[in-house]
C-alpha cells in the first residue's frame, strides 16, 4: 500500500483527538455515540443502536454500522470492533501532542482505550468511502460498558450482524501482536460470618471471621497458577472496630485459564479451601461465583488469520500471534459464534494516567484495517 493509498494522517488524528476530548466513563457514553452517528451519517453509513442501554441502564446502547461494499461482492462484512466507554478518571481529558505520540495531561487517562481503536475504524470507513476502493462490506461495532466486564456486548443484539469474523481494535502493544488464544473467568466472592466479642475482655467467646478468611486466602496462594491460568483475590473487607473480634468479612477475586478444564480445577479447589478453612475456624460461608466470560481459541491457519497476516505484510508489519491473559469483547463475541480476533492497536500504560499511544500506531492500525477490506473481497484468494 503506497502513502497515498491509506488513510490522511492528519484526518485520523483530528478524529481521535475530538472521541478522547468527549468524556465517555463506563454507562455513560451517550455523547460519544451521538459524535460516531453524525459521522457515519456524514459518509453515508447507516446506524443501528441496539437496545443494551436500556438493559443495563446507560445512556445508549450499542452501535451497529453497516457500511456498503465498494463493489459488489457476495461475502458477508467484515466485523470491526472497539468499546465507546473508558476507565475513571476520564472526564475533561486534554491530550498532549507530544511529537510522536499523544499522551495524557497527567489528570485523567487518555482514553485511547479504546478511542485509538474508534479513530482507526472511522479513518478507514471514510477513506475507503471516499476513494471508491473496491472494498469488502464492513460491520461496525462500537460497544458500551466494556471495562466493568464486558457489559455491552453481552447485551449486543447479535441478529443486526451478517458478518462471520472480523477483528476487535483493543490490544496493548505495538501493531502486529495478534490475539489468537484468551482465556475465561469466573468471579468469586466468599463471605465468613463468625461471633463478634469484646477482643481484650473475652475474645474466647469470638470466632473471627476476618482471620478464618485470611486463613483461606493464604492456603490459596495468588498469582500464576501455571503458563495458562492466575488466581488473585484483589478485594477484602471485614470488621467494624479493632477492639472487636470481627463477626463478618468478604473476600472478592478471580480465577483465569485458557483451559476450561483447568479453570474449573482450580475454581473448584478455591471452594473447597474456603469451606474447609470455614468449617475450622467454626464460621459459616456464604458463596458465589460467577462465569464473567469464556475462552477462545482461533486457528492460526484459519481464513481470517491468513487474510489478516496479508494484510499486515502488505503494510510493512510483522504478525505476531499471541495468548492473552486479559478479556475483550472478542471473548463474547466468540462465543456467540463469530470468529473475532483482537489486535494489538499500540495501546500503552492503559488504565493509569500515563496513558499514551504513538502516532505510527494509530497510522499503521487505520493502514492494516484499510488493507484487510480491500483485500478480502475474495476470501480464497491465495
Amino acid at each position: 500500500m503506497t502513502a497515498a493509498a491509506q488513510p490522511d494522517a492528519g484526518r485520523l488524528f483530528t478524529i481521535f483527538s475530538d472521541l478522547v476530548k468527549i468524556s465517555s466513563e463506563s454507562g455513560y457514553e451517550g455523547t460519544v455515540c451521538a459524535y460516531i452517528k453524525d459521522f457515519c451519517a456524514g459518509i453515508g453509513a447507516v446506524c443501528h443502536e441496539d437496545g443494551a442501554g436500556r438493559k443495563t441502564g446507560g445512556e445508549c446502547g450499542n452501535l451497529v454500522v453497516r457500511v456498503p461494499a465498494g463493489t459488489f461482492s457476495p461475502q458477508p462484512p467484515i466485523i470491526f470492533n472497539a468499546h465507546m466507554d473508558t476507565v475513571r478518571p476520564g472526564r475533561g481529558i486534554m491530550p498532549i501532542d507530544a511529537g510522536d505520540r499523544f499522551m495524557s495531561g497527567g489528570m485523567t487517562v487518555l482514553g485511547a482505550d479504546d478511542k485509538a481503536g474508534i479513530a482507526a475504524i472511522l479513518a478507514a470507513a471514510e477513506w475507503l468511502n471516499s476513494t471508491g476502493a473496491k472494498n469488502r462490506a464492513l460491520e461496525l461495532v462500537f460497544t458500551v460498558q466494556e471495562e466493568p466486564g464486558l457489559i455491552g456486548a453481552k447485551h449486543l443484539d447479535t441478529a443486526l450482524l451478517d458478518g462471520k469474523w472480523g477483528l476487535v481494535l483493543d490490544g496493548s502493544g505495538p501493531v502486529g501482536g495478534v490475539v489468537t488464544r484468551a482465556p475465561g473467568r469466573d468471579l468469586l466472592r466468599f463471605t465468613m460470618r463468625g461471633r463478634a466479642a469484646h477482643a481484650g475482655i473475652e475474645p474466647e467467646k469470638g470466632k473471627n471471621a476476618l482471620y478464618c478468611l485470611c486463613e483461606a486466602v493464604t492456603a490459596c496462594g495468588t498469582g500464576r497458577i501455571d503458563d495458562s491460568t492466575t488466581l488473585n483475590f484483589g478485594l477484602i473487607a471485614g470488621g467494624v472496630a479493632s477492639n472487636i473480634v470481627a463477626e463478618e468479612a468478604t473476600v472478592e477475586g478471580e480465577v483465569r485459564s485458557l483451559t476450561p478444564e483447568r479453570l474449573a480445577e482450580i475454581r473448584d479447589g478455591v471452594v473447597a479451601t474456603f469451606r474447609e478453612k470455614a468449617a475450622a475456624g467454626e464460621c459459616e460461608l456464604s458463596e458465589y461465583v460467577e462465569r464473567s466470560f469464556e475462552a477462545f481459541s482461533i486457528d492460526e491457519a484459519s481464513t481470517p488469520v491468513r487474510l489478516l497476516t496479508r494484510a499486515m505484510k502488505e503494510c510493512g508489519v510483522e504478525p505476531r500471534f499471541e495468548a492473552s491473559g486479559g478479556g475483550s469483547d472478542a471473548n463474547i463475541l466468540n462465543r456467540a459464534g463469530f470468529s473475532m480476533l483482537n489486535i494489538g492497536i499500540g495501546l500503552a500504560d492503559a488504565h493509569s494516567k500515563q496513558e499514551s499511544i504513538l502516532k505510527k500506531d494509530l497510522i499503521d492500525t487505520a493502514r492494516v484495517i484499510s488493507r484487510l477490506a480491500v483485500i478480502s473481497m475474495d476470501e480464497e484468494a491465495p
